[in-house]
């Protein structure tokens, strides 16, 4: 059993960092309230203009890396982000050390036998994550409350004429972390009971005894004859 736990864990490890660089972590749609302009949003969508929008933590990297406007003269993401761009940087380092957290994790589980050690170490990734949640939820705020541009975005992605109609009768309605975040969360929970379930099992190892029934013994023939 430990040295399952010692190939198993890193593996969980290594796959945790893979989902959290290229899972979704942002998802956000946008529409509008008004009955009024309900109508112009379905029209723009029936167009193919998308009202859905995901992002990796690789794509918003990339984004903050110097991504150009899509239209010449227009802003870059960095400046049109202006509101919510210390809370980008702050998310983007907590998850960072979220999923550096995996490899040390990693590392001590296939090097050592301190269990004990991985559930603390996977316990501390759990308190970066709900930092994360936190810090999203604060920046999510901010765009649902009109802070941002969406005219000016929508130009970052698409010179598309029907999203910049589109952009300019709707909002953001919903902003959320995605499933890849949560997967995140997810591994660290698994990494932890797999640790106690580990833990238990070498304590008290699961043992399988046959039961042997005794024969009765068989009576002599001459006994048997005497009666």
């Amino acid at each position: 059993m430990k040295l399952a736990y010692r190939i198993i864990t890193p593996i969980l490890t290594v796959g945790a960092v893979l989902m959290g660089f290229f899972l979704k972590l942002f998802y956000f749609a946008i529409g509008t309230a008004d009955e009024s302009l309900s109508s112009i949003v379905q029209l723009v969508g029936a167009l193919g203009v998308k009202t859905t929008y995901e992002f990796s933590a690789y794509e918003l990297i990339s984004l903050l890396l110097g991504m150009e406007p899509a239209k010449e003269g227009s802003k870059s993401f960095v400046e049109l982000a202006a509101p919510v761009m210390p809370h980008i940087i702050s998310f983007i380092v907590f998850f960072v050390l979220t999923l550096l957290m995996f490899l040390a994790v990693g590392v001590v589980s296939a090097a050592t036998e301190k269990r004990n050690v991985v559930m603390a170490m996977s316990g501390g990734g759990l308190i970066l994550c709900l930092i994360c949640i936190v810090i999203a939820k604060l920046a999510f705020d901010k765009l649902i409350g009109g802070e941002l541009s969406l005219t000016d975005l929508m130009g970052v992605f698409s010179e598309n004429v029907g999203m910049q109609l589109l952009a300019a009768v709707v909002t953001i309605t919903s902003a959320t972390l995605s499933s890849g975040f949560y997967a995140v969360f997810g591994m660290y929970i698994l990494i932890i009971l797999w640790t106690v379930l580990t833990n238990m099992l070498i304590k008290t190892p699961l043992e399988f005894k046959k039961k042997h029934r005794r024969k009765k013994p068989m009576k002599r023939l001459s006994a048997i004859i005497h009666r």
